[in-house]
């Protein structure tokens, strides 16, 4: 038989007991607060779902020209309804037209639609292979040219010097000079908004701090709906030449953790998805390596 002394000492320690508990409780109550108000703390898709939508992506709308043998960078945001049977996301019912997106894009403008925007990169002067008789889209261009100057074919024809060899615009910052064109439609709160580029961003104009044509801010954008991601196929290389590896890591680290004014992408809304796989770029809250490497 316990004595009262005993009985005490257990009661005491049962109540010791029952207070950590609840403390636990707290904390872990008081930690998912925090991680559900912080926006789109986890991520909105699951790896094997985002493979099949990018696959369903590139077969759609991946852009070519040259009978076929050319293919540019280009950049696609697209709100995607969520099906509440299937429980997944379903691209089938994006219903643009293939042929009109590419077609559009190749000509060197910028689709848009209420649920997607893409554009290929404007880049002097592969714009004279691509779409020589497409519209001139640099105003300070034509300000340098004739009057009757309209095209890229009549800029290399009168006024050549009036554009900087290889100046361009990237494919990513134009899609989303245009992102308000999408509409977030308030009966579809679950929509997924994916962001994809066909290579991962580049460090010295995307995503630098100092480039007025960098995406940080107005990639932001992506924050207002719910569910989001930003996905890419192929590591950022250059034409002429290597970036260093510890560039490209710190490229996607900006990507993610830069603050705009409605929060922060977040490394684990982040990923590479190829026909093959789709891996998260978040590794124990750093950047993967097979997110920046191609020798991982």
């Amino acid at each position: 038989m316990k004595s009262p002394q005993m009985k005490t000492q257990v009661s005491q320690q049962s109540s010791k007991d029952m207070l950590e508990k609840m403390a636990g409780l707290h904390w872990m109550t008081v930690t998912l607060a925090v991680l559900l108000s912080a926006g789109n703390s986890l991520a909105a898709v699951d790896q094997n779902q985002l493979r099949r939508i990018v696959n369903e992506i590139l077969n759609r709308f991946t852009p070519s020209y040259g009978n076929g043998r050319n293919f540019p960078m280009f950049s696609v945001a697209v709100s995607i309804p969520y099906n509440s049977d299937t429980k997944m996301y379903d691209i089938g019912k994006v219903t643009d037209d293939g042929d009109k997106v590419r077609k559009t894009i190749v000509d060197c403008e910028v689709y848009t639609s209420e649920r997607m925007v893409a554009a290929t990169v404007l880049r002097w002067r592969n714009v004279l292979r691509q779409c020589p008789g497409g519209r001139v889209q640099w105003p300070d261009v034509l300000d340098k040219c004739p009057r009757t100057v309209k095209t890229w074919a009549d800029v290399e024809n009168w006024c050549s010097g009036a554009v900087k060899d290889k100046r361009a615009d990237h494919a990513e910052y134009r899609t989303l000079q245009r992102f308000n064109t999408l509409v977030n439609r308030k009966d579809n709160k679950q929509d997924l908004l994916l962001f994809y580029v066909l290579a991962s961003p580049c460090d010295k104009r995307c995503t630098s701090e100092s480039s007025r044509f960098n995406i940080l801010e107005s990639i932001n954008q992506i924050l207002n709906w719910n569910n989001y991601a930003v996905v890419f196929s192929d590591v950022f290389k250059p034409r002429d030449g290597l970036i260093p590896e510890d560039d490209l890591r710190g490229s996607l680290e900006r990507l993610g953790r830069y603050r705009g004014h409605l929060g922060s992408v977040g490394l684990n809304n982040i990923f590479r998805c190829n026909k093959q796989q789709c891996r998260s770029c978040s590794s124990n809250n750093e950047v993967a390596r097979f997110c920046f490497s191609n020798h991982p």
